[in-house]
């Protein structure tokens, strides 16, 4: 079975994220990857990243990723996902689905009445939905939050 999204979801379901205001300092200067560059001015303007990060608030919710099936597409072990349930998963969309009452992180592959999540690290098979097996597209990814420092 085969389903976008539904309200079936496994007993260890994310909880609602409930914004509260966060405003931190934007800068207005670029920061080079490159070369160093001198900044021309600091000066910036307070930003609500829950403004930036989560336009659907009760459409919205946090999952901590474990593992690296995913780690081509810039998602680790550890990482913080944004989830969005009010966007429609399109192919090509990073979503979070329920297979088999678990979940997993995948790329929604959609093709000629075909259906495969796609893993991002060859270390992993693609999940391609068998006879009985259900999968269910729960939300598409928004964003994903690195944790760098500790």
């Amino acid at each position: 079975m085969y389903s976008i999204p539904s309200a079936t979801l496994p007993p260890n379901r994310p909880q609602a994220l409930l914004p509260r205001p966060a405003p931190v300092a934007a800068l207005g200067a670029c920061v080079q990857a490159g070369f160093p560059s001198p900044a021309d001015e600091l000066g910036g303007r307070r930003v609500d990243l829950n403004d930036v990060l989560i336009p659907h608030p009760e459409a919205t919710y946090l999952m901590r990723v474990r593992g690296d099936s995913m780690v081509d597409a810039g998602i680790g072990d550890g990482d913080t996902l944004v989830i969005d349930r009010a966007i429609t998963p399109c192919h090509g969309h990073v979503v979070v689905a329920v297979v088999d009452n678990e979940f997993t992180v995948k790329t929604l592959w959609q093709r000629h009445g075909q259906v495969k999540l796609a893993a991002a690290n060859p270390r992993y098979p693609d999940i391609v939905p068998r006879e009985g097996q259900t999968l269910e597209i729960w939300g598409v990814v928004a964003h994903a939050i690195k944790h760098l420092a500790v």
